[in-house]
């Protein structure tokens, strides 16, 4: 009989098959790791853990005062985790199939000012090398022009680059493709950064190979040192405040839709799945409308 702990090795292998993202595997395993051990203190078959017990294990988070958004991912991970056992025949009934959940914390995401962004450039920009200073204006220039993801700009190849449509094909999550246009800006600053470091575009070899590489070894630079880069960079630039990639991500869909660009559209070139996950970016234009409206109006 398979003990708990080898129908979650069994999902996080199932996640990694389907391409799923590492943060989301890593957030799954983290998760379940912590309701097994819950569940190792009175075991049971897997087919006899049943909403009384799930709701038990709920019960024990919320006596930790977890942040709401924390809880709700806890939540999502054990509601994927019994589905893939209904799916996989593990089990006839669903525990989580009914779990009320609580309402997610509406937060104002964090962006940057047309002006903060200039001064994040030019600290990008800043180094004595060329290739350092190419590197890392084509990203932030990509990055900025897409609204793609931290971990999708580190996994792009020079193949992935359409420099004649100025479109990127990116792999989001779920291993779903789409396609992303890229500002002129954003596409000079590639291609001057290619060139310079010596990437033939007619050559097929070439075409595989990832955009974004350190210096010494050319190794696909990862999330987590472009996450340093660009916080150091915003803490040279004076900017009080976290900076992070996924800031920049929160700059261009809130400056797209402060120009008219409609919701749907901003929705397509993130790669949500949701409308719902795009409207938090409405707030700030509408609170911005509410503002505007106070100064302007003579009856507000």
């Amino acid at each position: 009989m398979k003990k708990l702990e080898d129908h979650i090795t069994a999902f996080l292998r199932n996640l990694r098959e389907r391409h799923m993202s590492p943060a989301t595997i890593r957030a799954y395993s983290i998760d379940l790791d912590e309701f097994c051990r819950f569940m190792n203190r009175k075991p049971v078959k897997i087919s006899e853990i049943d909403r009384t017990i799930i709701r038990s294990y709920l019960t024990t988070l919320k006596s930790r005062a977890l942040k709401s958004a924390s809880f709700l991912r806890k939540i999502s991970s054990l509601r994927s985790f019994f589905k893939y056992l209904m799916r996989t025949e593990e089990i006839t009934q669903n525990p989580c199939l009914t779990l009320g959940t609580p309402r997610r914390e509406a937060k104002i995401p964090n962006f940057l000012t047309p002006k903060e962004l200039e001064h994040l450039i030019q600290e990008l920009c800043t180094s004595k090398k060329p290739e350092m200073v190419a590197r890392n204006r084509a990203w932030i220039e990509l990055v900025y022009s897409s609204g793609i993801r931290v971990s999708e700009s580190s996994q792009l190849d020079v193949g992935n680059v359409d420099f004649w449509n100025k479109t990127i094909t990116v792999i989001g999550k779920g291993n779903k493709e789409r396609i992303v246009p890229i500002g002129t800006p954003g596409i000079r600053a590639l291609r001057d950064y290619l060139k310079l470091k010596g990437n033939d575009l007619s050559s097929q070899a070439s075409l595989k190979q990832p955009i974004f590489t350190n210096l010494k070894e050319r190794k696909r630079l990862s999330p987590r040192a472009l996450h340093r880069m660009v916080a150091e960079a915003a803490t040279k630039a004076g900017i009080q405040r976290t900076i992070s990639p996924h800031v920049i991500r929160h700059t261009f869909a809130t400056h797209l839709l402060d120009a008219g660009c409609d919701l749907r559209s901003v929705q397509e070139m993130l790669g949500h799945k949701n409308l719902s996950t795009t409207q938090i970016y409405a707030h700030v234009t509408g609170e911005r409308l509410k503002k505007a409206y106070g100064k302007s109006h003579p009856r507000s």
